[in-house]
């Protein structure tokens, strides 16, 4: 009788995976298989008719993409028993359909999400991810997590018709990139504002398999020389939920940028100054140096940061090559619950490419800084503070972030074929202030609950250690690209004396991307 029933207990527990993941499989078939076959026989259609695939009419257009990555971790490993190895699976798919004339622009953008593998052994009773597969279980609560979502659903209103050339108004739901609000239109200029100015505060977060988007209004002036932005918005959940369409009401961000465009003070040259300020009201319990009973919760003590900052971007041509520098700083001011907020940042970037070497040689030398809090009990608070930044950019292999970090680094691009390009990193990592924590997270994800940093102490070591990562790109076609990424971190002290079981890490993944 006990055996019959533990067959059958077995093979109910079958039925159920079977049907979970014949359930997911269907999902995928029906939002990204089906409408994929659809716009291919449409795009034949189009091309024919010497259309751009996807084009229904001279209004209308359909876009998408799919994602599929697979990642191996290997981190760190705390005196505790926990699993600090592991793999996972993640299946993105989005399908958009597109609107334009002359006095609006819209998208309507559904998308699916899927995270599978996630391991329910890698955190720490402290609540402490290993890595990030162990932070998508903690926000999703399961070890295969998905959901279908509004993505993005917006209007773009244009005052060109109007008598008002440049000006736009942007309301609903969308992505919002600070540093990307214009685009130069020369390829290598525009790839550097992407890769090292982008999303360092707000960010869709797209380098994270849900994303991030942003509800509210944006409101645009693009002049001949300069373009002025003003955004008001709420983030929505996602970055490690896949609850991506809830909005986060008690959050809410005012942003302002003006930006002299490329060339039109000095030749090759860009500058931006900006205004943030991020207002956080969430039930939830900060993240700082203080000890944790001291730490009030949000919805008790104000949060609220002003940030102002600038950058410069020059790209010349120098000899038989270009010449690149960059120069970003930023300050912060403000209330950090009942402390009063302080705080910067400073990036400073140089760079060369040989453009007429075999592989077209890149090298770039970087040095980050952002201040630390020095004293846990002096009133002030001076970690420097990300807001809900895509942080991934900028700790590809994310065991830091920007906040109390100097990380100085060289870089080596290399361009073998047209269609493929490696990227070699080696980085120097360290706190900038050993009294506060070694910090980590990638930003707000849910409405309430986690605050999205969490952060270890050191005990007095600064040394964080060395990371060498190195990325190889692949592009098949306009549509299809391909990364290899691989990335190992031999940790310092401090690491060491947060993870003594095992100080350094790994990690591995390899995606194919396909857009049309």
């Amino acid at each position: 009788m006990l055996l019959n029933r533990v067959i059958f207990q077995k093979q109910s527990d079958r039925l159920l995976f079977n049907a979970s993941l014949s359930n997911t499989v269907l999902r995928i078939l029906f939002f990204y298989c089906f409408p994929a076959v659809s716009l291919f026989v449409s795009s034949i259609a189009a091309t024919r008719a010497g259309q751009p695939p996807g084009q229904i009419n001279q209004y209308l257009r359909i876009n998408g993409e799919f994602l599929g990555s697979y990642e191996n971790w290997n981190y760190f490993r705390p005196a505790s028993a926990v699993n600090n190895s592991y793999d996972l699976w993640v299946v993105r798919s989005r399908l958009g359909l597109m609107f334009s004339s002359d006095y609006a622009d819209g998208l309507v953008q559904g998308q699916y999400s899927g995270l599978y593998g996630l391991p329910d052994d890698a955190a720490l009773p402290s609540g402490g991810a290993l890595g990030l597969g162990a932070g998508y279980f903690l926000a999703n609560r399961t070890t295969g997590a998905s959901n279908v979502f509004l993505k993005q659903g917006y209007l773009n209103f244009k005052f060109n018709k109007l008598g008002l050339p440049g000006a736009a108004v942007k309301i609903g739901r969308f992505e919002l990139a600070d540093g990307m609000e214009y685009r130069s239109g020369v390829e290598k200029f525009d790839a550097l504002k992407k890769k090292r100015i982008a999303e360092r505060l707000v960010g869709g977060f797209n380098a994270i398999y849900v994303g991030r988007a942003f509800d509210g209004f944006s409101v645009v002036y693009d002049g001949l020389g300069f373009n002025a932005t003003v955004s008001g918005v709420h983030p929505v959940q996602g970055n490690l939920t896949v609850q991506g369409q809830k909005q986060i009401s008690d959050i809410s961000i005012l942003y302002a940028a003006l930006t002299s465009k490329k060339d039109a003070v000095l030749p090759g040259t860009e500058g931006r100054l900006y205004y943030l300020n991020y207002d956080d009201q969430r039930v939830s319990q900060v993240t700082d140096n203080r000890p944790l009973s001291a730490r009030p919760q949000l919805s008790d003590e104000k949060l609220n940061i002003h940030t102002i900052g600038a950058h410069l971007l020059s790209l010349q041509p120098l000899g038989s090559g270009s010449f690149d520098a960059l120069l970003m700083g930023a300050y912060q001011f403000g209330s950090w619950t009942n402390l009063s907020h302080r705080a910067w940042a400073f990036d400073a970037e140089v760079g060369y490419q040989w453009h007429k070497l075999p592989f077209k040689p890149w090298v770039r030398a970087v040095y980050y800084r952002s201040s630390g809090d020095g004293n846990a009990h002096d009133g002030r608070h001076q970690t420097f503070f990300s807001a809900v930044p895509s942080g991934r950019l900028y700790a590809k292999f994310p065991f830091y972030n920007q906040m109390n970090i100097q990380d100085i680094f060289f870089e080596f691009i290399a361009f073998p074929t047209g269609k493929t390009q490696i990227n070699v990193n080696l980085h120097q990592l360290s706190l900038a202030n050993v009294n506060d924590l070694l910090y980590t997270g990638l930003g707000a994800s849910l409405k309430s609950g986690a605050f999205g940093y969490s952060g270890s102490a050191t005990h007095g070591h600064r040394e964080i250690g060395q990371l060498i990562d190195v990325t190889l790109t692949h592009g098949f076609n306009k549509y299809l690209t391909s990364q290899l990424y691989f990335a190992h971190a031999f940790g310092g002290s401090a690491m060491k004396s947060i993870y003594p079981s095992k100080s350094d890490a790994s990690i591995f993944l390899v995606n194919f991307n396909l857009v049309f």
